[in-house]
């Protein structure tokens, strides 16, 4: 018997984050595809958003869509016009009223966005995302390289989605959940994941690969 061929994996990055943080993925499944962000349009909401990723991914529409942090929010609303086998979140939620209470009350402040001097931020995150701190504080390093190379526009528009996220989208499949119980920035007791990785922050792409990928290939077996 021929071996069944592995379904199309798709995952979208996080809030201010890029393809780096799936790099021990990309070794485990060739199939891999990471969407890059493209640059919102003034006008963008997230369903108009959405409604453009699925259309460039159609060729995938018949596989596994996930995505860590804000990018599983996108899974999942890109699930819902897709119809994939089934919907990973890395580090996730499921809906807003699972969003940290810290995010939910500053929703008023989503005007003072547009004025968030992001990359004189980046500039101040260099010495945080060196290699010396790295060895110090690992977790707190890898978010702040990430922060450095993301897009301002695409961070604030995407941050200003997270404030005014409103409803979760019907998805007609399986979704599974994993998420480390020391992630301050999605706190895991707002939600209720499928499996928890003990010690596991925000970045558990990285910081812990063989859990992710194991929970990877176990939703992928189940869909098929």
């Amino acid at each position: 018997m021929s071996k069944q061929p592995s379904p199309p994996l798709i995952l979208f990055s996080g809030l201010a984050a890029d393809a780096n943080m799936f790099v021990p993925q990309k070794r485990a499944f060739p199939q891999l595809v990471v969407p890059q962000w493209p640059i919102p349009q003034p006008s963008d909401t997230l369903d108009s958003y959405c409604d453009r990723l699925a259309e460039d991914l159609q060729a995938h529409a018949e596989g596994v869509i996930g995505g860590a942090s804000f990018g599983g929010i996108i899974a999942l609303h890109v699930a819902e016009r897709l119809k994939p086998r089934a919907v990973i979140l890395i580090g996730s939620v499921r809906a807003p009223a699972e969003l940290s209470r810290l995010a939910r009350g500053a929703r008023p402040l989503k005007p003072l966005i547009p004025l968030i001097p992001v990359r004189v931020l980046q500039a101040c995150c260099v010495p945080i995302a060196s290699e010396l701190a790295k060895r110090f504080a690992p977790r707190t390093s890898g978010l702040m390289r990430q922060f450095r190379s993301s897009e301002p526009a695409v961070l604030r528009w995407s941050l200003a989605r997270v404030l005014d996220w409103q409803s979760a989208p019907a998805v007609d499949c399986p979704v599974r959940h994993i998420h480390g119980d020391r992630d301050w920035v999605l706190p895991m007791r707002y939600t209720q994941p499928d499996t928890v990785v003990r010690g596991g922050g925000h970045l558990i792409t990285l910081t812990h690969p063989s859990a992710v990928n194991e929970f990877i290939r176990s939703a992928i077996r189940e869909t098929a």
